[in-house]
C-alpha cells in the first residue's frame, strides 16, 4: 500500500486515490509534521523545516486515523431512494412488461409461440404496480422479473 497524508491540506492518498479538505482535527496529528509517505512496510514522517525526516517501520496511530477519514471519504453513506425515485422505478419496470398484457401474447389460439406464463407476469405486475400506485420511501425488495416461457402449439 502506498499512502501520503498532508495535514495542513487534509489530503490522505491511498494507493493513487486522493481526498482533499477532509478535517483531520480528531487524529491527534503532531503540529509539526509536514507529511507522511508510506510504501508497503516502510516510510518516512517529513516534519517543519527545522527538524529532519524519521525514518519508520509502523504507522503511527494518527496515520490510521487518517486512513479512516480516507475511507470514509472513499465510501460515503448509501441514500436510501425517495419515494419519487421509487415510483419512477417501479413506472420503469411495468413499462418494459407492458407487452406482456396484450391479450394476443398468452393466447395459444392467436400465437405461436404464445406466452404461456402470463400469470406469472401478472402477479409481478400486481406486486410492482402497488409501489408505482402509493410509492413508498426507502430500499425496497423488489421482485425479480418472471423469465418468458414460450411454448408452441
Amino acid at each position: 500500500m502506498k499512502l501520503t497524508i498532508i495535514p495542513t491540506d487534509g489530503s490522505v492518498g491511498e494507493n493513487g486515490v486522493f481526498y482533499n479538505g477532509l478535517d483531520l482535527s480528531s487524529c491527534n496529528i503532531p503540529a509539526d509534521v509536514h507529511a507522511l509517505q508510506w510504501q508497503d512496510t516502510a516510510g518516512w514522517i517529513e516534519y517543519d523545516i527545522t527538524i529532519p525526516n524519521e525514518t519508520i517501520t509502523e504507522l503511527p496511530a494518527w496515520a490510521n486515523c487518517c486512513m479512516t477519514k480516507w475511507t470514509e471519504a472513499n465510501n460515503p453513506p448509501v441514500v436510501p431512494p425517495t419515494a419519487a425515485q421509487n415510483k419512477t422505478f417501479a413506472s420503469q419496470k411495468l413499462y418494459e412488461t407492458d407487452w406482456t398484457t396484450i391479450p394476443d401474447v398468452g393466447d395459444p389460439t392467436k400465437s405461436n409461440p404464445y406466452l404461456s406464463n402470463v400469470q406469472d407476469f401478472v402477479t409481478y405486475r400486481n406486486t410492482i404496480r402497488q409501489y408505482a400506485i402509493n410509492p413508498i420511501a426507502g430500499v425496497i425488495n423488489w421482485p425479480s422479473i418472471p423469465q418468458t416461457i414460450w411454448t408452441t402449439v
